[in-house]
């Protein structure tokens, strides 16, 4: 427990840690490296959900959960796309649509919260966030498989593949919360000509 949060914060506030946990358990040189990621990574989706849960149930929703739970996801999730193009499954240019498109959106957040003007959600947004994390996890499920199970034919093309698709939808998304913010990013292009 950590004192001065609430439950759905502290739930938000553990993925900060299992992130960076996944990514040292995935690339460690041990006997069970891909089971003790899968299952950190099976935690840090069920957290996801169940802050968003408790913040709902508890009317626990707080201006310091919203900034901290996207913050929470995109370590926790450029931990695993980290980690596979450290071995091998995604290309550098995946990593870098992945982090840009985060990246960016953050920046119009603190914006809005300095300006006081708003952000529209986007449920694109969403479905990045849950298609990254599953995505995540059938890698890890294939690999497992290929491990314990059976060798998979073509295993690599399969999560490449996978990788590209998750970018491609995740380069959607940042097209999509540029587009649906317009006046948005107008009054940032006005405030920058003053």
């Amino acid at each position: 427990m950590i004192p001065g949060f609430n439950l759905a914060n502290q739930l938000t506030l553990s993925r900060l840690a299992l992130g960076p946990l996944f990514l040292l358990v995935y690339l460690t040189n041990w006997s069970y490296p891909i089971e003790a990621a899968f299952i950190i990574a099976i935690l840090i989706e069920a957290t996801d959900v169940a802050d968003g849960i408790a913040a709902r149930s508890r009317k626990q929703v707080s201006d310091v959960g919203k900034l901290l739970d996207p913050m929470s996801d995109t370590i926790a999730r450029m931990s695993y796309f980290i980690g596979f193009l450290v071995v091998g499954y995604a290309s550098a240019w995946m990593i870098a649509l992945l982090v840009y498109r985060d990246v960016v959106v953050a920046y119009l957040r603190v914006f809005t919260a300095l300006t006081g003007t708003a952000m529209g959600r986007r449920t694109s947004g969403k479905w990045k966030g849950i298609l990254q994390g599953a995505t995540a996890l059938t890698i890890l499920a294939i690999e497992l498989f290929h491990k314990w199970i059976m060798p998979i034919p073509h295993m690599l093309q399969i999560i490449y593949g996978l990788m590209v698709f998750v970018t491609a939808y995740t380069a959607f998304s940042l097209y999509e919360y540029l587009s649906g913010n317009r006046e948005l990013l107008l009054e940032i292009r006005r405030r920058g000509q003053g």
